[in-house]
């Protein structure tokens, strides 16, 4: 392989499934980093005393969701063609995870975290007091009628935040007697994204306080409107 003058760039998107959902964040970046270096993919790193690589994930997944819509994006010392890439990484990463695409940057893309919008998620919600499913609906459209008040703990303290101005959609899809299945379009940016916990929790409040929910995040929107960039060889 031919170094480069410039850092190559790949950016990537990977699946987290249901086996590997309480893997925190943090756990993910070193688990990538690991085993990136287990494939011998040539990783750029920062300079200074402590060397990382520069490596970059666009947003943080809440413990417990499972996705098929993460990104990072990783720089390279040498060229390196992305099925490759995709494919080296893959032999090394543990079951629960899988890169399903990527790319080279050609166009010098900005941090990926910046061109976020909005995600979408897939709701799954048992009531373990068998509820009737049929009133959720009418508990969503009562939620969503006014302010969205929750108590988030942060830095300084607990304080009362509104989340209605970050939840664009809430779409009650389908129900059986077991459980019900909604989807919903939150904000996602770097500055302020929909906490899917606090939401859920307050539709409990709504609904029945008894009941749990599963979520999956399935895809990312740009600020354009249209879907994450989709990624060409």
């Amino acid at each position: 392989m031919d170094v480069l003058e410039k850092d190559m760039r790949i950016i990537a998107r990977f699946e987290k499934n249901d086996s590997v959902r309480f893997v925190s964040h943090l756990d993910v970046q070193r688990l990538f980093h690991r085993a990136m270096r287990r494939a011998g993919l040539p990783i750029a790193y920062s300079n200074g005393f402590n060397p990382h690589p520069l490596m970059s994930f666009a947003t943080a997944l809440s413990v417990g969701v499972t996705s098929e819509a993460e990104w990072f994006d990783i720089k390279l010392t040498e060229h390196m063609d992305p099925s490759a890439f995709l494919e080296r990484l893959n032999d090394m990463l543990p079951n629960g995870f899988a890169i399903k695409e990527a790319c080279m940057d050609s166009a010098a893309l900005p941090s990926l975290s910046v061109l976020m919008a909005a995600a979408m998620y897939k709701v799954k919600a048992v009531a373990n007091d068998k509820g009737d499913y049929s009133l959720l609906q009418n508990s969503i459209e009562n939620m969503m009628s006014g302010s969205i008040m929750v108590k988030k703990r942060g830095k300084g303290g607990e304080r009362e935040v509104n989340l209605r101005p970050l939840v664009k959609k809430i779409e009650f899809i389908d129900a059986t007697d077991s459980y019900a299945e909604l989807m919903v379009l939150g904000r996602l940016s770097a500055s302020e994204s929909l906490n899917m916990d606090l939401l859920l929790n307050r539709l409990k409040e709504h609904w029945t306080g008894n009941a749990h929910f599963s979520v999956h995040r399935q895809c990312i929107y740009s600020q354009d409107g249209r879907l994450f960039p989709k990624l060409e060889d």
